[in-house]
């Protein structure tokens, strides 16, 4: 399972803003994923991460590798994706998720994506049992990596929870 450190790091990644390293408190785990919430300077946000339980072609040297679906108060967003391939994705092609054999196109940047339509990919994770990304570093094969999305609802309904999301 991800530790709390690294929770705290992406969330300090994801929201961009300095923040204690050991503000994030965790809501609970469920199946193969845990949940956090943390105050930044702007309000409260909560997440929810995984990391894979397989990868394919996954060079030595690698950073880390999770999903995580993030909500903010602040700014009223909810379920918002990203995924950290722990690699460089190529600039002319793009990321994508499978979920059930539904393909999502991901945007990136660095070693990071989000989703276009983080509502349709959600809903796509509650109907399903894994989810596979697929990361294209500029040198070397395609990383293909496999999540597994038991508990995933129970985690949704944690951070919605904690973030008061209807």
């Amino acid at each position: 399972m991800i530790t709390r450190k690294l929770f705290v790091c992406l969330s300090i990644l994801l929201a961009a803003t300095p923040a204690c390293a050991d503000s994030a408190k965790s809501l609970g785990k469920s199946g193969d994923w845990e949940s956090f919430t943390y105050n930044d300077r702007t309000g409260k946000v909560c997440y929810t991460a995984s990391q894979p339980k397989r990868s394919l072609n996954a060079p030595k040297r690698r950073g880390e590798v999770y999903v995580t679906i993030t909500n903010r108060t602040s700014d009223k967003t909810t379920g918002v994706i990203s995924v950290m391939s722990g690699v460089e994705y190529k600039k002319d092609k793009a990321p994508e998720l499978d979920v059930s054999g539904e393909k999502f196109d991901l945007y990136a940047s660095g070693d990071t994506a989000w989703a276009h339509n983080d509502k349709a990919i959600v809903k796509a994770m509650l109907k399903s049992r894994s989810m596979m990304a697929y990361a294209v570093p500029p040198k070397g094969e395609q990383v293909v990596d496999t999540y597994s999305l038991t508990g995933f609802p129970k985690a949704l309904a944690l951070i919605n929870q904690a973030c008061g999301v209807k």
